[in-house]
């Protein structure tokens, strides 16, 4: 296949994966349809930013931006619901406070949450959305369907290109972090994790199978701990957010309540620290060189 038709087609697939979620994430059925429908436009700005120089740059400049505004319009919603599915968990957590000292966040939460929705909702219903959607499909099965020369790069030869480029990225930053990078070195090594988690699940096809399998795995235990830390980052710097909106609002909260809220929040950073620890270790046996020969195996 050529390259520039299985970018395509593999854009064209998560097009379709966004465009068959919107009514259970309107009609607000389960709160996968909104990750699953996220998770797709994820895939789409990574593979527009590692392989779309293989389309019509003037496609890509139109709608790379729609996909950002998508991404962005989603977030609320998905944090919301990931902070809700998890609230029980979050209440077992607590040891010198008592999961009912959380109710009042919890009624914040499901607040803030209807409030993000209808923001979702109208922008899913917007024009701007079906013509980003629509539009882009169109254009994506114009280039599966054209025709073909025998001269262009193939697939095979695009895959094996850009995931050992993908891999020097990865790798370079990984071999950067130690026990003392700020936080933001930490997040960006998560980030091109991602990235090329993205990548090598779209030319699986064109991998050795078993290799792929273990490049996917040795990847996941290191995206794991990258997760961790930015989760223990990210919860306890918003469990300080909601608790000031509390204090804030027209019924002042309970002091039980403010003091779970805090323990909590010291439990994400004592997951970070944790997280940050085993790091060091995960990296070393990412760089070490059984990964090496994995990623080498799996490239046509």
């Amino acid at each position: 296949m050529p390259a520039d038709v299985a970018v395509a087609t593999a854009l064209h697939g998560f097009a379709r994966v966004i465009a068959v979620n919107v009514n259970g994430v309107l009609d607000d059925i389960d709160t996968e349809f909104l990750h699953d429908l996220r998770v797709a436009v994820r895939r789409t700005r990574s593979l527009l930013k590692l392989a779309g120089d293989m389309l019509p740059p003037p496609l890509v400049a139109r709608y790379a931006p729609g996909f950002k505004w998508l991404g962005d319009v989603t977030t609320p919603t998905r944090d919301l619901d990931v902070y809700l599915l998890e609230f029980d968990a979050l209440a077992a957590m607590l040891v010198a406070g008592e999961p009912d000292d959380l109710a009042p966040f919890g009624e914040l939460l499901q607040s803030e949450r209807e409030k993000a929705r209808r923001t979702l909702a109208r922008a899913l219903r917007s024009q701007r959305f079906t013509r980003l959607i629509e539009g882009w499909q169109a254009a994506l099965t114009e280039i599966i369907e054209r025709e073909r020369s025998e001269e262009e790069l193939s697939a095979e030869s695009l895959a094996g290109q850009r995931v050992r480029r993908m891999v020097k990225k990865v790798v370079r930053r990984a071999r950067s972090i130690t026990p003392e990078s700020p936080a933001e070195a930490v997040h960006d090594l998560r980030k091109r994790c991602k990235e090329l988690r993205y990548l090598l699940e779209v030319v699986k096809p064109v991998c050795d199978q078993a290799a792929h399998r273990a490049v996917i795995k040795d990847l996941k235990k290191v995206q794991d701990i990258l997760g961790a830390f930015q989760d223990g980052e990210v919860q306890s710097h918003s469990l300080r957010d909601y608790a000031e909106r509390l204090q804030a609002g027209s019924t002042r909260p309970p002091a039980a309540t403010l003091l779970a809220m805090g323990e909590l929040s010291a439990r994400f950073v004592e997951m970070q620290l944790r997280a940050r620890h085993d790091l060091t270790e995960a990296l070393d046996r990412f760089l070490g060189p059984a990964t090496h020969e994995r990623i080498e195996a799996l490239l046509p």
